[in-house]
């Protein structure tokens, strides 16, 4: 008996030393999802920038500065509630992540502002069936407001689409804006829509979408903007040829008609 409970015990012995490696072995072996890229993320808006408002004072170009206007006014809102939450997200590309369990990555580390405030972020990765990727970002501020969740979203492992919500008021957080992201490397497209998902307010629904390649938009163009003004059900067309710079607008309630209204590639106004 003394005998055979000494081989029992031998062998469980052998037996948790095997499961402990085993489990050791396993987390090991587990690798940090990549993280998104910022195209996912962020509108590029650098076909019309505030640097180019000095470039049209001229009154023959009011087709150009018509669209320039209305992509500023989304520019600005972006860039006044998406500074922090943008700043945080491009930081954690430069930082290592560690394994939390059950599938769970936490990327934690400080980033500082231009203005010189400081922020704690917490960005949270868990691998999902479907080769999806579920983030989760809390960001803090020294001297300032708490582990505010600031957004949720979740990425294809090959980036082919991203769905992003983004919340705002880090004393009372509501939802702010839905980012919805899709890419086709092999067809060479690509876009990105903002869509404004405030409570309560008329321009809930409202949306900014940028579209890139060679279906982005026809007629030679390869790049185009829809912005959709809800509260006045009108949506307003923006195609341009990115090398070129020439372009057209189409917008019911500035022109009172259904036609394309064009510019070239001084930007100054010509006949479609």
């Amino acid at each position: 008996m003394k005998k055979l409970s000494f081989v029992l015990a031998i062998f469980l012995a052998i037996f948790v030393v095997q499961s402990c490696t085993k489990d050791t072995d396993m987390v090991a072996e587990q690798k940090a999802p990549q993280l998104p890229s910022v195209e996912t993320f962020v509108m590029p808006f650098d076909d019309f920038s505030e640097s180019q408002r000095n470039q049209v004072e001229d009154r023959t170009v009011n087709n150009f500065s018509y669209a320039l206007g209305n992509i500023l006014i989304w520019n600005s809102l972006l860039d006044m509630n998406l500074r922090i939450p943008v700043l945080s997200f491009i930081e954690a590309l430069k930082h290592e992540a560690d394994y939390q369990g059950n599938g769970v990555w936490l990327w934690a580390y400080e980033v500082t502002d231009d203005q010189g405030d400081t922020y704690q972020a917490e960005l949270y990765g868990e691998l999902l069936v479907d080769d999806e990727i579920k983030w989760d970002m809390y960001v803090s501020k020294t001297g300032g407001f708490q582990n505010m969740h600031w957004y949720t979203g979740v990425t294809a492992n090959d980036e082919s689409y991203a769905h992003w919500t983004l919340y705002f008021d880090t004393e009372d957080p509501k939802p702010f804006i839905k980012i919805d992201f899709k890419k086709d490397t092999n067809a060479g497209l690509g876009g990105i829509r903002y869509t404004n998902i405030i409570p309560d307010v008329p321009q809930n629904g409202g949306y900014i979408e940028y579209r890139e390649g060679n279906g982005a938009a026809t007629d030679g163009f390869n790049r185009a903007y829809d912005v959709y003004k809800s509260e006045i059900d009108n949506l307003l067309e923006i195609n341009w040829s990115k090398e070129n710079k020439n372009g057209r607008v189409k917008d019911i309630e500035r022109y009172h008609d259904t036609e394309w209204h064009c510019w070239g590639t001084d930007f100054k106004d010509i006949q479609c």
